[in-house]
C-alpha cells in the first residue's frame, strides 16, 4: 500500500478524534455558559428582591410612624366631643385643639398641614389659618373627593397642595375618619407630609441613593419617586402583573433588566433597573474566561488525538505491513486463494452444493473420482519462534500440497490452530488396508521431504471417505477427533479413524498405580522414572491400545496416584495442572509431562517430609484448639482447618505425637472437664452439664463418661455424696 493512502487512514484516525474531543468542548463550554448566564440572571433578581423587600420594609416603617401619629391625634379627647357636638364649643375652644395638633408637628419638619373636617357643621380646623367653611376652604375640591370615598382608612396620596398665599407644594395626604370607634365618619383627619422631605428621611434609613430604584403609581403610571426622566417614559404605559416578578424592558434602543414588587397596602409598585449593558459586561468576562479556557482545552484536545491516533495507527501500519506480504505470498502461491472454499465445504458453510463442482472448476480444482475424505495435518516446528512467522507457515502449507497433487487429486486450506486440511478424492468407498499403507507411504515421503527443506515434522489424522461433497464435514469431524489424542502419537504418525475405534480391550494397571505411589512416598525419582518409562513403552508407544480409552486411562492413573498421598495424609497441592497434558502435541512430550508432574510431587512430599521436625508446634496448636473449644460442636475436620492440615495427615502426626487420635483426646478432655462440673457447688444437672462440656444430649455424655470411667455420671455423684456427710461427722468429732 503506498504512502498516500497510510497518510488518509492516518488523517481519518486523527481526524475522528479532533471532531470527537472540538464537540465535546463545544457542547459543554456552550452548556456551562447557558448555566453561568442563568445563574447570573437568578442573582441580578435574588439583588433586586433583597433591595426591594428592604425598601418596601423602610418605607412601610415610615407610613406607620405617620399612621401612629394620625391614631395619637384621632384619639384626643377634647377632638371626639366636638366631631360628635361641634356647635357646643365655642372658639376658644377650638383655639385651644389647633394649639394641640400645631404642637404636634411645629418639631417634625416631615409634616407640612394637619387639618379637620367636621361633617356636622360642615367646617375646616387647619394648624395654620384656623377655621374655614367648607365652601371657602383651599383644599375642598380634595377633601370633597374624600368624603366620597367613605370610611377606608389608612388611604395616602401624592398631590400638589397651595394654601394661602404660599408656593405650591407637593406633598403626600394621609387621610383618616373620625372618630376611630364609630361605625360612621363624624369627620376626618387630614396629614400632609412633604413628599421631598418624605423620602430623604426614606433614604436617610436605608443608608443609600438607591438610584437604580424607583416607584410608581400602580393606578396612574406615573412616577412617584425617581427624577430620571427615561425612567419615566420607560414606566408610563407599562403593565405589571402579578405582585412580583422580573422582565426584560426595551424602551427605543435602551435595555433595562427589572424586577418590581408591588406595595400591599397601596397602589405604589417599587421597581429596580439595571441597564442590560452592565449585564452584558458581566456575561462577556464571563464569556471571555470560557473562550480561554475551552481553546486551552482544545489545543490539549487535539495533541492528546495526534499522540492517540499516532498509537491507533501503528498496530494498523504492522497489519497493513503485513497484508501486504501476505499478498505477495499468496500472489507467489496462487493455488492457495482457492482455500477459502475448501474451508467453507470442510465446516459445512455452503447452503447449495449444486453449484459447486463449477466453482471449485474456476478454482482449479478437478474431483474425478466420486469419494472424498479428509486430511488433517499439524505441524511441529523445530524452534517455538518459528511458529509466528506466516510465510514459513505459508511455505509447509505449499509444499505438502504440491508433494500430494503428484500422487492424488487432492484441495488444500489453512486452518484455526495452525493445522492444515486437505479434501482427499478416493476411487473407493471403503479405506482398505492397501489403501491405507498407500496414503500412509505418500504422507511419509512428503513428512521426510518438509523435514529437510523447512525443518518440519507433521502428524496427520485421516477421517473415513463418504460419497459427496456434502458430507465431507463428517469426515473433518472424524479427523479432529483423532487430533485430541495427538499427545499419544509420534511426532510423524499417520492415523486413521478406523484405528480409534479398535476394540481391543486393556485392564486398568493397579500394579503401575502401586508402584508409583511406593516410589513417590519414598521420594525416589530414579525409580519413579522407570515405572513410567516401563509403562509408556508397554501401553503407549506399543499402539496396540485404543488411544482414547488410553488417555482417559493416563488421567485416571495419576488421580488415584494423587487420591492415594491424599489419603495417606500428604498434600498433593503442586503448581502443574494434570489437564495440561491434552496440549502435549506427541507421546514423548507427553512422558516428558508425566515425569516432570511425578517429579514434583517427590518434592513437595519431600518438603513435608523436611517440615517434619517442627510437627509438635501443629499437635500444640491443635490441643490448644480442641482445649479452648471443647464446649462447643467441633469436629476433627474444624481442628484440622485451624492448624493447616489435611484431617488424614493431622490424624497420624497426632496419634504419633500424643498417643491418641484427635477425637479421643477431645472426649477424654471433655470427661475431665465434666468430673471438675460435678465435684463443683453448682449442683448442676446432667443434661446441664452435658451441654457445658459440648454433648448436646445428655445420652452421649453418659456413654462416653461410663466409656472413659467405668460408671455413669450419676453413680458418680452420688458417690461424691456418700463422701461428704463422712467428712462432715469427722470434722465434728474434732472440734469436739
Amino acid at each position: 500500500m503506498d504512502s498516500k493512502k497510510r497518510v488518509t487512514y492516518f488523517g481519518k484516525i486523527f481526524l475522528s478524534y479532533s471532531v470527537m474531543i472540538l464537540l465535546s468542548v463545544t457542547f459543554i463550554s456552550i452548556f456551562y455558559y447557558l448555566h453561568l448566564a442563568n445563574q447570573k440572571q437568578e442573582e441580578y433578581a435574588k439583588n433586586a428582591k433583597t433591595d426591594l423587600d428592604f425598601m418596601y420594609t423602610q418605607t412601610r416603617m415610615v407610613v406607620d410612624n405617620i399612621d401612629r401619629l394620625a391614631m395619637q391625634l384621632a384619639l384626643i379627647p377634647d377632638l371626639n366631643a366636638k366631631l360628635v357636638n361641634p356647635f357646643g364649643s365655642d372658639m376658644y375652644e377650638f383655639s385651644l385643639l389647633k394649639e394641640n395638633l400645631r404642637n404636634q408637628i411645629s418639631t417634625n419638619p416631615l409634616f407640612y398641614s394637619i387639618y379637620l373636617y367636621f361633617k356636622l357643621n360642615d367646617k375646616v380646623l387647619t394648624t395654620n389659618e384656623g377655621f374655614y367653611s367648607i365652601s371657602d376652604f383651599y383644599d375642598r375640591q380634595w377633601l370633597e373627593g374624600m368624603k366620597k370615598q367613605g370610611s377606608e382608612p389608612n388611604d395616602y396620596e401624592i398631590r400638589r397642595i397651595q394654601r394661602s398665599m404660599d408656593p405650591e407644594v407637593e406633598v403626600i395626604s394621609f387621610s383618616r375618619p373620625l372618630p376611630i370607634t364609630s361605625k360612621e365618619a363624624l369627620g376626618n383627619l387630614i396629614i400632609n407630609v412633604k413628599k421631598d422631605v418624605f423620602f430623604d428621611t426614606l433614604l436617610h434609613l436605608t443608608n443609600s441613593t438607591l438610584n437604580d430604584v424607583y416607584i410608581i403609581n400602580g393606578a396612574t403610571g406615573s412616577m412617584v419617586y425617581g427624577s430620571n426622566k427615561e425612567m419615566n417614559e420607560l414606566f408610563k404605559d407599562r403593565r405589571f402583573d402579578g405582585s412580583s416578578g422580573s422582565e426584560l424592558i426595551t424602551s427605543g434602543t435602551a435595555k433595562y433588566v427589572t424586577s418590581y414588587e408591588k406595595s400591599r397596602f397601596n397602589s405604589w409598585i417599587f421597581v429596580k433597573a439595571v441597564p442590560y449593558e452592565t449585564y452584558q459586561e458581566e456575561m462577556g468576562a464571563v464569556k471571555q474566561t470560557i473562550i480561554q479556557t475551552a481553546a486551552i482545552v482544545m489545543l490539549f484536545g487535539l495533541a492528546l488525538s495526534y499522540l492517540i491516533a499516532l498509537n491507533m495507527y501503528r498496530p494498523w501500519k504492522k497489519m497493513i505491513r503485513e497484508h501486504e506480504e501476505i499478498k505477495r505470498t499468496m500472489e507467489q502461491n496462487k493455488p492457495i486463494i482457492r482455500t477459502r472454499l475448501i474451508y467453507d465445504i470442510l465446516n459445512n458453510h455452503i447452503m447449495d452444493f449444486k453449484p459447486m463442482p463449477s466453482a471449485l472448476q474456476q478454482s482449479n480444482v478437478h474431483f474425478p473420482h466420486e469419494y472424498f475424505a479428509v486430511l488433517l495435518a499439524v505441524p511441529n516446528f523445530k524452534n517455538d519462534e518459528d511458529i509466528p512467522d506466516s510465510s514459513l507457515r505459508l511455505l509447509a502449507f505449499s509444499t505438502i500440497e504440491t508433494a500430494l497433487l503428484k500422487k492424488l487429486p487432492i484441495a488444500g486450506t489453512l486452518l484455526d490452530h495452525g493445522q492444515f486440511g486437505f479434501i482427499l478424492n478416493l476411487e473407493q468407498e471403503e479405506m482398505g488396508e492397501s489403501t491405507q499403507a498407500l496414503l500412509t507411504q505418500y504422507l511419509h515421503e512428503t513428512n521426510e521431504m518438509l523435514q529437510l527443506q523447512c525443518q518440519v515434522s507433521l502428524q496427520f489424522a485421516i477421517g473415513r471417505s463418504y460419497e459427496s461433497l456434502n458430507s465431507v464435514y463428517q469426515s473433518y469431524a472424524e479427523a479432529k477427533r483423532v487430533l485430541n489424542c495427538k499427545a499419544l502419537f509420534n511426532k510423524s504418525d499417520v492415523t486413521f479413524m478406523q484405528e480409534m475405534e479398535s476394540d481391543n480391550r486393556f485392564e486398568y494397571p493397579l500394579a503401575v498405580q502401586k508402584e508409583l505411589v511406593h516410589y513417590i512416598m519414598a521420594t525416589n525419582e530414579e525409580k519413579a522414572d522407570g515405572c513410567i518409562s516401563e509403562f509408556f513403552e508397554n501401553y503407549v508407544y506399543s499402539g496396540r491400545y485404543p488411544r482414547e480409552r488410553l488417555l482417559e486411562m493416563i488421567l485416571m492413573l495419576i488421580s488415584n496416584v494423587m487420591n492415594e498421598l491424599y489419603q495417606e495424609g500428604y498434600d498433593t497441592a503442586i503448581s502443574m495442572n494434570l489437564l495440561d497434558l491434552d496440549g502435549c502435541p506427541n507421546n514423548v512430550e507427553l512422558e516428558q509431562f508425566i515425569t516432570r508432574y511425578i517429579h514434583e510431587l517427590i518434592k513437595r512430599l519431600q518438603q513435608q517430609q523436611q517440615e517434619g521436625i517442627s510437627y509438635s508446634l501443629y499437635i500444640a496448636k491443635a490441643i490448644n484448639f480442641i482445649e479452648t473449644n471443647y464446649a462447643g460442636n467441633i469436629s476433627i475436620g474444624d481442628i484440622a482447618e485451624y492448624v493447616g492440615l489435611s484431617v488424614n495427615y493431622l490424624s497420624r502426626v497426632f496419634k504419633a505425637e500424643a498417643g491418641k487420635p484427635p477425637l479421643e483426646y477431645l472426649s477424654r478432655y471433655r470427661i475431665s472437664r465434666s468430673i471438675e462440673l460435678l465435684k463443683g457447688e453448682s449442683r448442676c444437672s446432667l443434661q446441664e452439664v452435658s451441654q457445658l462440656v459440648g454433648y448436646q444430649d445428655a445420652h452421649s455424655f453418659i456413654r462416653f463418661f461410663k466409656k472413659y470411667e467405668g460408671i455413669t455420671p450419676g453413680d458418680y455423684r452420688k458417690k461424691l455424696l456418700e463422701k461428704k456427710p463422712s467428712h462432715g461427722k469427722n470434722h465434728q468429732m474434732s472440734e469436739e
